[in-house]
């Protein structure tokens, strides 16, 4: 009984694991919909809470290894016949996407004159963002890959130090775009700002009418029983 208790208890840390990357892979995937919406006030907003997120992964990442390398201790071929390999596989098969930065966009793409014409600028402009937005999906691949790299072997990365490191990565590359897009030509990111709307808020604005509708019938069904 206590080999089958452990071996559940072990799925359910080894799931936990890959839900921790899924959801900070979910953040960052929220500040490549902002940057494509040319909206530098929620991908500031998309920091903040990927920063919060990460910060929880990393405490959370590290309790479930840890629990797992116990389990694990505990059930590989020996002592406790064990089902579970102390050494199972694991491959970094992404390799860690080159940092972005705003040097890096600068040169990639050039303004080399003041007076550039408009549409070359848009075009700049466009590529720098899209060069973002890229390179976040990048880490987001990355990030996916290390997270199930751990799931099969504990011993690949410290999977704290995966997040933290992406954390700063997308904050370092966010910056680049603010800087070189946002920040350098602000009258432009005006009118390219609203035209790609983040899905994300569409599924957040959705989810918060359903809670506000269970909240209200609450409240109605509280007050017919007050008055009952």
């Amino acid at each position: 009984m206590h080999k089958i208790a452990a071996e559940l208890r072990h799925r359910e840390l080894t799931q936990e694991i890959y839900n921790i990357g899924d959801e900070v892979v979910e953040y960052i995937e929220h500040l490549i919909e902002a940057i494509e919406d040319w909206d530098d006030e929620l991908a500031l907003d998309c920091l903040a809470e990927l920063g919060d997120i990460v910060e929880d992964a990393r405490v959370d990442s590290g309790r479930c290894v840890g629990e797992l390398i116990g389990l694990r201790h505990a059930l590989v071929s020996g002592v406790r016949s064990g089902t579970i390999s102390a050494a199972a596989s694991g491959n970094n098969d992404i390799a860690e996407p080159e940092q972005l930065t705003a040097r890096s966009l600068d040169a990639q793409f050039s303004i080399d004159s003041p007076t550039i014409v408009v549409s070359e600028l848009a075009a700049t402009l466009r590529g720098r963002t899209e060069a973002v937005a890229a390179y976040l999906r990048e880490l987001v691949d990355y990030v996916l890959d290390q997270t199930d790299a751990v799931a099969r072997n504990l011993d690949m990365v410290s999977l704290p130090h995966l997040y933290k490191r992406a954390g700063q990565s997308a904050l370092i590359a966010v910056q680049a775009w603010r800087h070189t897009v946002v920040e350098a030509h602000p009258a432009y990111v005006r009118t390219m700002r609203g035209r790609n709307s983040p899905p994300f808020l569409e599924e957040r604005a959705r989810i918060n009418a359903v809670v506000a509708r269970v909240r209200a019938k609450r409240e109605a069904a509280r007050q017919a029983a007050t008055t009952a």
